[in-house]
């Protein structure tokens, strides 16, 4: 018994410990998987929820060690978990080609010792691929397919390859896209990448991402892309030199896609929708009388262009009366990997007669991943249907029927005291006053149209920034609808959307510059206290963290709303 009440104490000190050094990780990682002999390269070791000792760092026998170890020290806060981290960082610079390895490295921390990973690189000769002909800097609109069907999702990706380190970009000129229906994506992978083309080592970054639907067979053009960057450079001797920024153009290649007509034949339950999607369906009973109405709820999500999809029929029109169903959602949602679409249709179904049948509704649409037709039948409902006493228990809105009268003609009435048919118009002062009058019209309208002249002669530039404001109230007044509702979701989309649009009608931006790092920059050169520019960099992160880290709570809607008010208001007295 004694033993046995000695065994506890040692279980629960070992689980305590277990989990003690559960959450405790030592990572390396290199910050090129690729590169070139005369370059460098990162090489991070992080220790995660401890205090570290005794490190002991890897062979770096193939590399020049060039800075290092630096060490850092950061915590995080995360839905309220505290996190910290200690990172310990080197620059190196290969000594040979090949495939190099950089060892396992250890550590203490917590009483036990921890042992990083093992990290590769492959290391290419500068010679390779003719470096001298491969240009410094260059704009590429890269498209995820070069054949495609219409109707179907394109992703078309604008990345910058530097050799250089951009401090700005100005965009000249947008392709018109024609043949292609675009939206804009805001959320995808803008961090910079390292990469290799014809010997020359780059920095690919993303600056927009369009998701394109082609609306036409045959092959559609993508004109270029026309950009300015500026790049830091020196001039000077060897006694004197200073920097100064060089405007550097860039440009796209036209790039062609060839758009397919969808197979013949068509299957006759065709919706129109072309990707890949999934059905749900939802009836909400299974047993009624003819004097009662069906309710069916068909979703359609996927990746694909929802407003293509019409509605199918979901029952036969034999057995039942089927009216025209209500679309209660049609939305696009910006995903990884492109723009998801959701769709939702609500049937009123009035069975004929008493019986049981078998309700299964169904989505035909053409996927793209399989190159065929594919109709989804998710779920069969056995419905029973009894008699009824010819009392309706549902309502149908229908449009009504209206008749016109009949066109009958009057008699003429007597005329008053004083007046006869042989009168004199022009006698009267009304007379004249008709006769004047379409002068008058006419030259309200000509000063109208003189004033329209004017005002559309304006810059566009000026325009905007009259209308940012009242844009932004607009926008926000969308979010107080849904902040009246407590729906956090499509609440923070509103703000977020209201701050984007105000900050790019307020600066003539383009919609590849409004990601937070860039809106810092803007405003702080347009001028703005550096307290302002803080708390729209908060507000935009607070709205990030509600969409897509499900941090949606309904209690901040009322400061976040404040908040945005606020900083339009602020923004418009400080950069007069």
């Amino acid at each position: 018994m004694k033993n046995g009440l000695l065994i506890i104490p040692l279980l629960l000190w070992a689980v305590a410990l277990a989990a003690q050094h559960q959450d405790i990780t030592f990572t390396a990682e290199l910050s090129k998987d690729r590169m070139l002999l005369n370059s460098t390269v990162a090489y991070n070791l992080t220790l995660r929820n401890a205090q570290g000792e005794q490190l002991t760092p890897p062979d770096f026998s193939d590399f020049e060690v060039l800075q290092g170890p630096n060490r850092s020290i950061g915590t995080t806060i995360l839905n309220g978990v505290a996190s910290s981290q200690m990172t310990f960082s080197w620059m190196l610079q290969p000594k040979r080609t090949g495939t190099l390895t950089v060892g396992p490295a250890t550590v203490r921390a917590a009483g036990r010792t921890y042992r990083a990973n093992a990290e590769r690189v492959e290391v290419l000769d500068a010679d390779a691929g003719n470096p001298g002909a491969a240009p410094e800097n260059f704009l590429r609109a890269e498209v995820s397919t070069d054949r495609a069907y219409v109707g179907q999702q394109i992703i078309l990706n604008l990345n910058l390859y530097a050799s250089v380190n951009p401090i700005s970009r100005n965009m000249v000129r947008e392709p018109d896209l024609d043949g292609f229906f675009a939206r804009p994506r805001r959320r995808f992978d803008a961090a910079p990448t390292n990469v290799i083309e014809n010997g020359r080592e780059y920095q690919r970054r993303t600056l927009a991402s369009l998701a394109l639907f082609p609306i036409k067979s045959g092959t559609l053009t993508i004109d270029p892309y026309r950009m300015v960057i500026g790049a830091v450079r020196t001039r000077g001797n060897s006694s004197f030199s200073r920097r100064f920024t060089e405007q550097i153009p860039v440009n796209s290649d036209t790039v062609y896609v060839e758009v397919r007509e969808l197979p013949q034949p068509r299957p006759a339950d065709f919706s129109g929708g072309v990707g890949t999607y999934q059905l749900d369906v939802q009836v909400d009973r299974n047993q009624l009388t003819t004097d009662d109405a069906l309710q069916i709820v068909m979703q359609v999500t996927g990746q694909g262009d929802v407003q293509r999809i019409e509605a199918p029929t979901p029952v036969d029109a034999r057995d039942w009366n089927i009216y025209d169903p209500r679309v209660t959602r049609e939305e696009f949602l910006d995903g990884p990997s492109g723009m998801f679409g959701r769709k939702t249709f609500e049937y009123q179904l009035v069975p004929k007669r008493s019986g049981t049948y078998d309700v299964a509704p169904s989505l035909t649409y053409f996927d793209t991943d399989r190159g065929e037709y594919v109709t989804l039948t998710p779920e069969n409902f056995a419905v029973t249907v009894a008699g009824g006493s010819g009392q309706k228990s549902y309502t149908i809105d229908t449009a009504a029927t209206v008749v016109e009268a009949p066109l009958t003609l009057r008699p003429a009435p007597p005329l008053r005291p004083g007046r006869r048919f042989d009168a004199d118009p022009a006698a009267r002062p009304w007379f004249w006053g008709m006769m004047v009058l379409p002068l008058l019209i006419g030259g309200g309208i000509i000063g109208w149209s003189r004033y329209r002249a004017h005002r559309d002669a304006r810059d566009p530039a000026i325009v905007l920034r009259e209308r940012a404001g009242r844009v932004a109230a607009a926008r926000l007044r969308e979010a107080k609808v849904h902040l009246d509702k407590v729906e956090p979701r499509p609440f923070y989309d509103a703000i977020e959307g209201a701050l984007l649009t105000y900050l790019r009608d307020r600066f003539s931006l383009r919609v590849a510059d409004l990601g937070r790092t860039n809106i810092r920059q803007i405003l702080g050169a347009a001028g703005a206290e550096a307290g302002l520019i803080e708390r729209y960099d908060l507000l935009l992160g607070r709205c990030e963290m509600a969409l897509y880290a499900g941090q949606d709570s309904a209690a901040d809607l009322g400061d976040t709303y404040a908040t945005a008010a606020e900083l339009i208001t602020e923004t418009e007295r400080q950069l007069k």
